[in-house]
């Protein structure tokens, strides 16, 4: 079968370059009920927001219109204590102080799948992530009271720990996984997985609290309650800052977007952004209102949208193709074969391994990513992808700089 050419007229005028939008902009969610953001997750083109108490919104429409979604949600009188919402490529899980509760229909009907987790007002599912075909929950709390991180390979049938090499006294904040290694910012220090979270080992040099990580495999970046640091070792030292918070607070939260890192502060001083890997901070709060500047919670990214969820209204800035390297052909790697039914080959022997492999369907959203990918020749395999047409771009781990390698079909 012939290769395509990796960077066409038509894959150029899809990827045009746009400059990164110069502020939030509001959905104006409050006007349908929202209220008390604490999180946020996409899946098949809607968006999911768990507002604290009144559920789960879901909006099919880019946030023109809300709604609820909470048949079989718990409920405390008439409220719905939820504080997470997350998901994977089948399911949604909601997070409550009851349990985490699950949907595979798009959140028209929830049903438990809690399993033996601790569920109460201070023991909760906080945050979900998936790494390595993983679903993984972030509790609150000590480990020793039930909080700690624990893993689902069945959608929530059943919860395994996955903290195993942490200390009872942690409490864990925040995981994110770059080059395939998983780094958890928790209470006592910086840990470390290279197998997927099922051990974990203290990082010499990082035990201080951290509430939050991000990185690539050439600098990591933090949130602890000394301040914003980086380190260019893995951890064994760190660097401070400048423009962070002095003293931040355990709800900070940091995100690696489109090749430049933000922070929520957890106080008033609202959104920082660092464009130089998180060595100089300032603030970028330009669109979000006064008084939901002061009560962020939660970034989410998906496809060319950054989001956060604030007091009383949902936010979102617009990534960009910036940067996209538009390289003659005979420079860039392309998949074969073109048409696949289970997978396809693509050589990344000249980018830095850790590198994210995105999928840009024809409508331009990205509905399903590789990450961690070796700088060698890959195997990607189809995953469940959806019959149809994908641009791929990769996102190179050194630097964020996103490159368009071609189009593939899925039969």
């Amino acid at each position: 079968m012939t290769a395509i050419r990796p960077f066409s007229a038509l894959a150029a005028f899809l990827l045009t370059a746009v400059s990164l939008t110069a502020q939030w902009q509001p959905y104006n969610a409050n006007t349908s009920g929202v209220q008390a953001v604490r999180s946020i997750t996409t899946q098949g083109g809607a968006i999911y927001l768990a507002s604290f108490p009144l559920g789960v919104y879901k909006s099919t429409n880019d946030g023109a219109s809300w709604s609820t979604v909470n048949s079989g949600l718990p409920t405390d009188g008439t409220n719905i204590t939820i504080e997470s919402v997350g998901s994977n490529a089948t399911h949604l899980f909601a997070g409550t102080h009851s349990g985490i509760y699950r949907s595979s229909n798009g959140g028209t009907s929830w049903t438990p799948a809690n399993g033996t987790l601790t569920a109460n007002a201070n023991v909760f599912a906080n945050k979900f992530f998936n790494f390595g075909g993983v679903t993984f929950v972030v509790m609150s709390g000590m480990i020793a009271n039930g909080g700690g991180v624990y893993r689902t390979v069945n959608n929530g049938d059943a919860w395994v720990v996955s903290h195993a090499g942490m200390g009872s006294n942690m409490t864990v904040y925040h995981i994110a996984s770059i080059n395939n290694i998983l780094y958890a910012a928790t209470s006592a220090g910086m840990v470390r997985s290279t197998d997927n979270g099922v051990n974990w080992n203290i990082v010499s040099g990082s035990n201080f609290a951290m509430y939050s990580v991000q990185g690539t495999p050439a600098r990591l970046v933090c949130i602890s309650d000394a301040g914003y640091k980086f380190s260019t070792n893995g951890g064994s030292t760190w660097s401070n800052a400048t423009g962070g918070v002095a003293v931040p607070l355990a709800k900070s939260q940091l995100i690696l977007y489109d090749g430049k890192y933000f922070a929520i502060t957890g106080g008033s001083q609202g959104v920082l952004r660092s464009t130089d890997q998180g060595a100089n901070w300032s603030a970028f709060n330009t669109g979000l209102a006064s008084f939901d500047q002061v009560g962020l919670e939660e970034f989410h990214a998906s496809g060319t949208k950054l989001y956060v969820g604030a007091i009383f209204d949902v936010y979102s800035i617009n990534g960009t193709t910036t940067g996209v390297d538009q390289t003659g052909s005979s420079t860039l790697p392309v998949p074969y074969p073109t048409v696949f039914t289970d997978g396809f080959q693509i050589d990344l022997t000249s980018f830095q391994a850790g590198s994210t492999l995105l999928f840009i369907d024809a409508m331009g959203r990205e509905v399903a990513q590789r990450s961690g990918l070796p700088g060698a020749l890959v195997r990607v395999d189809r995953n469940g992808l959806a019959q149809g047409s994908y641009r791929l771009v990769l996102v190179n781990a050194a630097d964020g700089r996103r490159v368009a390698l071609g189009t593939v079909i899925a039969e």
